[in-house]
């Protein structure tokens, strides 16, 4: 189970740095954008 956190983590934070280097972050922006309004959707 640790393995697989492990590579989804390794993954996620690899595709955020191919996105700030490829588009200056913008999708990446965007994706947490929408986690912050989810969050407050939920109350977080």
């Amino acid at each position: 189970m640790f393995k697989g956190f492990t590579v989804v983590v390794v993954a996620l934070i690899s595709t955020a740095q191919v996105d700030q280097y490829l588009t200056d972050g913008r999708y990446t922006d965007a994706a947490m954008a929408m986690l912050r309004q989810i969050g407050h959707a939920f109350g977080f």
